[in-house]
């Protein structure tokens, strides 16, 4: 049922809300349950590890999820992200509360990689947990996106520099939109969607990025390994992550409009391989194409998306030369 939004509501509709919870200790876990009944919260989803969580959040669009840090132990930074970039559930823009027993310059490290949005000290009380849920329902700030992390800003520097228009987006907060703006289910959906939309565009954008800044890296290493034999283990390393976030860009085309960029993440891939295994400083042309394909990723991405046939003119020039097929 669609409910029609309402200007007139002053009381939070929290019966509206649908929660996933996951604590390591069963009274903390009571605890969390009775303040959030208490408060007018039914759907609560109870989440003892990962696959639980993952089922729920891919059951129904979930507003918030508490979770114990120690639940995942040191998984919890792959799980949370798994979220974030939305390889598992249906809002990768859910609130993520996390519950620690500590809170030292590693931790933080960890929640902030993590892309959570709160942090409680444990013992969770429900007093502190139903105040961090009214802070949480304010409009929530734009989301950084880039090859490897989707989330809040992760400065924790005043320093560091500031994203980029291009690295961010705008992003739903479900947990306001049914409590207090009662926004009907239909509209939540289409947030949601809208909002994912303009995320994979820009992580298509973000790896195109990545790939383009580490072939130009390759090129340059790859120049002084006859002078300098040694440079061609720091080659490898660049070539491994050049070969992860094109087969990351790879599978995030397949099935897409854009299966073409897919085509020359799939050459990227092939030629990195073949300059691994080749003999150090004897690839040049292959370290060449890999620039060529990654400029051509970066324009494809950027100003050039309908440009199938560029594309397809480009991945079959260097197929005849390499005998790679695409």
């Amino acid at each position: 049922m669609t409910i029609a939004p309402s200007q007139g509501s002053s009381l939070p509709r929290y019966d509206r809300l649908h929660f996933a919870v996951g604590h390591s200790d069963l009274g903390e876990a009571a605890i969390v349950r009775d303040s959030l009944r208490a408060r007018g919260i039914q759907r609560v989803a109870d989440c003892s590890g990962a696959d639980r969580l993952f089922n729920a959040l891919d059951a129904e669009i979930i507003d918030l999820i508490v979770f114990d840090v120690d639940l995942l132990r040191d998984r919890f930074v792959e799980v949370m992200q798994m979220v974030r970039r939305k390889s598992r559930g249906l809002n990768p823009f859910t609130i993520i509360v996390a519950t620690v027993d500590d809170t030292d310059s590693e931790t933080v490290k960890r929640l902030v990689k993590a892309g959570v949005d709160d942090m409680i000290h444990r013992p969770v009380t429900g007093q502190r947990l139903l105040q961090s849920i009214a802070s949480l329902m304010e409009p929530r700030k734009p989301f950084i996106v880039s090859h490897d992390y989707v989330g809040p800003s992760r400065r924790l520097d005043a320093r560091a520099s500031r994203p980029s228009a291009e690295t961010m987006i705008r992003v739903p907060n479900t947990m306001r939109s049914r409590a207090i703006d009662n926004v009907g289910e239909d509209e939540i959906q289409r947030m949601v969607d809208s909002a994912v939309g303009s995320m994979r565009d820009k992580q298509l954008l973000a790896c195109g990025t990545e790939i383009d800044a580490l072939a130009r890296i390759l090129a340059d290493r790859y120049a002084a390994i006859n002078d300098m034999p040694e440079k061609f283990e720091e080659a490898r390393g660049i070539l491994r992550r050049l070969e992860t976030i094109a087969d990351e860009l790879r599978g995030r085309c397949r099935g897409t409009q854009y299966e073409r960029i897919g085509d020359l993440a799939t050459m990227t891939v092939a030629l990195t391989q073949r300059i691994g295994r080749g003999t150090p400083g004897q690839a040049k042309i292959e370290v060449q194409l890999v620039g060529k394909l990654a400029s051509a990723i970066m324009r494809a991405l950027s100003v050039e998306r309908e440009s199938v046939g560029v594309m397809r003119d480009i991945a079959d020039t260097i197929a005849s030369y390499t005998g790679i097929k695409h």
